[in-house]
């Protein structure tokens, strides 16, 4: 008799935890991929969808370069940076990479001194 009461009881506990087991494991998932490198990005840092490789590493580029400038109290402009006007890129592809390279710089500067202070970069 008393086996029966206690499976009985350890029953009646499993069947009231059900719905929350069931609704726990639901709720899991997979977290969204982070931002990384020069792959997508999702906020005001993000290239235009039409840019190119090469256009999107300027872009990232400039942005990181806005940044740099910034800190380094230098006037805004990308002909500040070596890389803008020395681009690490093969020469067929530097008028790409200037021309993300500028847009970024542009975004980031201007992120910069209307939003973000300086602060909320890529942290390099």
């Amino acid at each position: 008799m008393m086996n029966k009461r206690f499976a009985g009881l350890t029953l009646a506990a499993v069947m009231m935890m059900a719905p929350f087991a069931t609704q726990a494991v639901a709720q899991q998932g997979p977290p969204p991929p982070p931002p990384s490198g020069y792959g997508p990005a999702y906020g005001w840092d993000a290239p235009p969808r039409e840019f190119q490789e090469i256009q999107r590493q300027g872009f990232h580029d400039g942005i990181y370069g806005a940044q740099k400038d910034f800190e380094n109290h230098r006037r805004p402009t990308p002909n500040n940076r070596d890389e803008y006007r020395r681009p690490p890129v093969s020469p067929r592809d530097r008028y790409a990479y200037r021309m993300g390279f500028e847009r970024g710089y542009r975004i980031g500067w201007d992120h910069i001194m209307n939003r973000g202070g300086g602060y909320g970069f890529y942290g390099r």
